[in-house]
């Protein structure tokens, strides 16, 4: 117990003396300054990020989480912890020979041919070297930082015991409940510090473009070469993203790779729900022949078919001026809280649908769109999911990345392509809507029954009086069916109609003919029980 005192105590000490250096004399003024809550002017956003930056690998990677909490930070500091630059000093590699040496339990020689001891990154997770294995293949070795989980736990402590202190002094940074903040952070950290997820992450990636690999491409891994410690990746031999000079030695299209860039993530996300969550310039390389290539794979963000569904009608929503539909976005999304002022919510989602009204998608910007809803979501107490954090911070990026290959390019021009969709995706959302449809009423009788059961055992009185609970079983059963032969019925028919616009005859006169047959059962059906 003494010891973990004692190491806490120094772990304080080095932040203090770090944030003195910067100007800054007072940990807990820092922290408020942090989450918005009153105290000196001259801790302004700028100054937060640095010495976040110059605070080490823990608070880099805290003010990355942060920078996808706005319920809790303000935008002006969000703003800045978006630019945070995971960059830091380089462990000696002495201490990185050892701890490979270590994980492989062999020396360095019996896995590498070569590797040279200069590192060619350095992040607060790992360090990047360039080697190559005994089969003559290039590689990058990813080995992360020694005694990392250790770091991250002690910090995790010492921010608890910080907020614990400050919330002593302040009720509403209690209400903030930032502890859940923390935790966050340890478990997010942790995650992306096991190379067998990011593994697991280049594996589904690298399938997911695999058609597109000419342009756009994800570099294999070595899984016979990799453990939980250390990732051997292939090397990719080319230059930065923002290296204006290569752009134009090896005659380049600056707006060409920008749509590139776009279009590759807009399919991540609309298309295959899983999508690189940390775009920023060094997460890219191209190559000679202009083939662009994304590394660092930890931070990855996930959207369910559901959430996906709700980004579409979003969209839509605001283009088309549907206040309805744009508030089902928030309640789809689970947003809404007990301290969500519905009301308040209304007029600031009808602001903003009259706001970008009649605009098309090439005179909408992505950026500023995603930094009026975090305003949003902070000014009216929502709860922003982690998913959907991770794909604001990703927009943000994309924003950066894109600006840096042309400023006047507008990524959200290229949307469009991305939310039509084709007649085989009507058909196929048709059919499954309808088979939910079919499910929920299928089940529903059974569902009452177990309801008035589980009342029952729980000796909970309702004034209910049902005439007869079987009757009530039969008559649900009957209008399930009728429902979803409507369905099926209307379903098919105004599918022939796409086939016959898609000039597809034959799958139209099919089409047609099926929806005919379920509407003549429907009738029959209709008649016979009058």
């Amino acid at each position: 117990m003494l010891k973990r005192k004692v190491k806490l105590y120094k772990r304080f000490k080095e932040i203090s003396v770090e944030l003195s250096k910067l100007g800054i004399y007072n940990v807990y003024e820092y922290f408020k300054a942090l989450f918005g809550v009153e105290t000196e002017e001259d801790i302004r956003p700028q100054k937060i990020r640095e010495s976040l930056e110059k605070l080490g690998p823990s608070f880099i990677k805290l003010g990355q989480i942060l920078s996808i909490r706005p319920d809790i930070i303000p935008q002006s500091v969000i703003r800045e912890l978006i630019k945070l630059q995971d960059r830091v000093k380089p462990i000696p590699f002495e201490e990185i020979r050892d701890f490979i040496e270590r994980e492989y339990q062999k020396s360095l020689e019996d896995v590498f041919a070569e590797i040279d001891p200069q590192p060619i990154g350095s992040a607060s997770i790992s360090q990047v070297y360039r080697g190559r294995l005994k089969s003559g293949e290039q590689v990058a070795i990813k080995v992360k930082r020694p005694y990392l989980e250790e770091l991250i736990n002690t910090d995790a402590e010492l921010f608890t015991k910080i907020v614990s202190f400050i919330e002593k002094h302040s009720k509403f940074v209690k209400d903030l409940d930032l502890k859940s903040v923390i935790q966050q952070y340890r478990q997010t950290t942790l995650r992306e510090a096991d190379f067998e997820i990011e593994a697991n992450n280049i594996t589904t990636f690298r399938e997911n473009f695999k058609d597109f690999s000419e342009k756009f491409y994800i570099p294999k891994h070595y899984p016979e070469f990799s453990t939980k410690n250390i990732l051997i990746l292939e090397y990719v031999e080319g230059f930065k993203i923002n290296s204006s000079e290569d752009i134009k030695r090896y005659n380049l299209n600056g707006k060409e790779l920008a749509e590139l860039i776009t279009d590759a993530y807009y399919k991540m996300v609309f298309k295959d729900g899983f999508y690189h969550a940390d775009p920023h310039p060094g997460n890219f390389i191209i190559t000679r022949e202009g083939k662009v290539c994304l590394v660092d794979f930890g931070m990855v963000g996930t959207l369910s078919k559901e959430k996906k569904k709700l980004l579409y009608e979003h969209i839509f929503a605001v283009i088309n001026k549907n206040t309805e539909l744009a508030m089902n976005f928030y309640e789809g999304m689970g947003m809404i809280t007990p301290k969500t002022d519905i009301d308040k919510l209304q007029i600031y989602v009808e602001f903003f649908v009259d706001k970008y009204y009649n605009k098309t998608l090439a005179n909408i910007n992505l950026k500023d769109m995603v930094l009026e809803i975090i305003d949003l979501v902070r000014e009216c107490s929502l709860k922003l999911p982690t998913s959907l954090a991770y794909l604001g911070k990703a927009s943000i990026g994309l924003d950066g990345v894109i600006r840096v290959l042309d400023e006047t390019f507008n990524p959200t021009e290229r949307l469009t392509k991305f939310l039509t969709k084709t007649f085989k995706d009507q058909l196929k959302d048709l059919i499954e809507d309808s088979s939910n449809i079919f499910n929920f009423y299928y089940h529903l009788p059974l569902r009452l029954d177990k309801l008035i059961k589980t009342l029952e055992i729980e000796r909970l009185t309702f004034r209910v009086i049902f005439k007869d609970f079987e009757e009530i079983k039969q008559f649900y059963k009957k209008q399930t069916d009728r429902i979803v032969f409507a369905i099926l019925s209307a379903g098919f028919i105004i599918s022939s109609g796409l086939f016959y616009t898609g000039k597809k005859e034959d799958l139209a006169d099919i089409s047609l003919t099926i929806g005919f047959i379920f509407l003549t059962v429907l009738i029959y059906r209709f008649v016979r029980d009058l």
